[in-house]
C-alpha cells in the first residue's frame, strides 16, 4: 500500500496549537522554567551521569501536553546553566545564582526549577535569599542530602546553604530512609532546624497512604507562616514503580498519589509567589516508555491548572 506520508505529516502537525508548547514566549510570563543541565553534583557525589538531559527532557514531555482552557496561560523556559558554563564546580554554583537571580527579577507568579542533581536547589535557595530572609524548605527525598564532606556536590546542598546563610532557615524531610544516610547526615545544621520524618510515619499519618497527608503539612507548618515555603523533590524519593530513572533507586519509596497530594497542597498554600524544584531525574536510566518524564510531566501540569 503506498501512503501520502507529506498529507498526514501535515495533518498531524495541525494538533501542535492545541499544546502547551504554544504558550511559551519570551515575555513577561505567569509560570518561569529554570531548567539546570548540568550533572557535574551528582559526579562529585559518586552518582551516574545522565541527569544534565532531564530537564530539557521533562519539558520535551510537557509541551506536548494538550490545553483544554489556557487563554491566560502564559509561559517561558530559561537555561540557567550548562555544564559548558564553567569549568570549576564552585564558579558553575555562582553563575547559576546570577542567572536564576535574574530570572526571579521578573515578576512570575511560580518559578519552577529543574535540575540536574539536587546541588542545584542550593543556588536556588541562594537566589531566594536575596528577597527572603525566613525560609522553610519542604524536601521530598529517600536521603537529607547533608552530607559533611568539605567539596560540596549533590548531597551537601541543604548544609552548604545552612552554613552560610544568615537568615532563618528550617528544613521539613520527608520520606527520609535511614538506610539510605550516613550516621554524619544527621549532625545539627550550622544555622536553622532540621526536621526528619521517615516513611513509615508517613504511612502513619495517612493510614497507609489511603488518606490524604495535606492535614498534617498543615500541621507541620503552622508555626512558619511568615516564612518563603519553597518545594523540592528529589525523585529518588519516589517508588521505583514509577521512578527508575534515577541514580538510587528507591526500593521503599513513596506512592505517588501521595507525592501528588503533597505537590496540589503546596499548590493551594497562600503565598504570592511559589518555588518548586525537580532534581535528579535521570532519563538515561529510565525505560523506553519515559514513565518517570512523563510522571513529572504530569505532577507540572497539574500544577499549572
Amino acid at each position: 500500500m503506498k501512503e501520502d506520508f507529506k498529507e498526514i505529516e501535515e495533518q498531524l502537525s495541525k494538533r501542535a496549537g492545541d499544546r502547551l508548547q504554544a504558550y511559551f514566549s519570551d515575555d513577561q510570563v505567569e509560570h518561569l522554567f529554570l531548567l539546570a543541565k548540568s550533572d557535574i553534583g551528582v559526579c562529585r557525589n559518586g552518582g551516574r551521569r545522565g541527569t544534565r538531559y532531564a530537564a530539557q527532557n521533562i519539558m520535551n514531555c510537557l509541551k506536548k501536553m494538550q490545553v483544554q482552557n489556557g487563554e491566560s496561560l502564559s509561559l517561558k523556559e530559561k537555561t540557567v546553566i550548562t555544564d559548558r558554563d564553567a569549568h570549576d564546580f564552585n564558579r558553575l554554583q555562582e553563575k547559576e545564582i546570577e542567572n536564576i537571580t535574574q530570572g526571579l527579577a521578573e515578576s512570575s507568579k511560580n518559578i519552577i526549577h529543574f535540575g540536574g542533581g539536587h546541588d542545584h536547589v542550593y543556588p536556588l535557595l541562594k537566589s531566594i535569599e536575596k528577597e527572603s530572609r525566613k525560609i522553610l524548605v519542604i524536601n521530598i527525598d529517600a536521603h537529607l542530602d547533608t552530607r559533611t564532606d568539605e567539596l560540596y556536590h549533590s548531597g551537601t546542598p541543604f548544609r552548604q546553604f545552612a552554613n552560610e546563610t544568615t537568615g532563618e532557615f528550617k528544613l521539613i524531610q520527608l520520606g527520609i530512609h535511614d538506610f539510605a544516610n550516613a550516621k554524619s547526615n544527621y549532625q545539627k545544621l550550622k544555622t536553622g532546624e532540621m526536621d526528619i520524618y521517615g516513611l513509615d510515619q508517613m504511612r502513619e499519618w495517612t493510614k497507609s497512604f489511603t488518606q490524604n497527608i495535606s492535614p498534617k503539612l498543615d500541621e507541620l507548618t503552622e508555626n512558619f507562616r511568615d516564612y518563603t515555603v519553597v518545594l523540592s523533590l528529589d525523585c529518588d524519593a519516589l517508588s521505583s514503580d514509577i521512578m527508575s530513572g534515577v541514580s538510587a533507586v528507591n526500593h521503599k519509596g513513596i506512592p505517588a498519589n501521595c507525592v501528588e497530594q503533597i505537590f496540589t497542597w503546596y499548590k493551594e498554600l497562600k503565598q504570592e509567589r511559589k518555588y518548586l524544584g525537580i532534581y535528579e531525574y535521570n532519563p538515561l536510566f529510565d525505560d523506553l516508555s519515559q514513565k518517570g518524564a512523563r510522571y513529572l510531566s504530569a505532577l507540572i501540569y497539574a500544577f499549572l491548572f
